[in-house]
């Protein structure tokens, strides 16, 4: 008899995480750099105070980008430990496993063959 250990689920679910954050993520950084070309073609039509909103308003919208690109990176190494904390306690599980005598476990990672080729893209 082969027991068969089925990753396949778990992997999908980090995947798909991954995919979503970093179109969403994506997205978010095009609409604030749509919205500085925007304002940036409206640099000329200003002066006096509304030239110093403008240059204030600018300065907002770099800091904006910067705490945007920091929080999804962040969001990114966040998934990556938590991929890498699922795939430790897959091997745990495994190895626990083989110790206790399954040494017929096989893995699968979703239609790869024998075992190898689940990856984070």
């Amino acid at each position: 008899m082969n027991d068969k250990l089925e990753l396949t689920e778990g992997l999908e679910t980090f995947e798909k995480a991954a995919r979503d954050s970093g179109d969403s993520g994506e997205l978010l950084v095009i609409e604030v750099q749509n919205l500085e070309k925007a304002v940036v073609s409206l640099k000329e039509t200003f002066k006096g105070a509304g030239a110093n909103a403008y240059s204030n308003f600018m300065v907002k919208v770099n800091e904006c980008q910067g705490t945007l690109v920091e929080a999804l990176s962040l969001i990114n190494t966040g998934q990556a430990d938590l991929y890498k904390a699922y795939n430790i306690s897959e091997e745990t599980t495994v190895d626990d496993s083989n110790a206790a005598g399954g040494d017929n476990l096989e893995l699968s990672w979703g239609g790869t063959g024998s075992g190898g080729g689940g990856s984070m893209a």
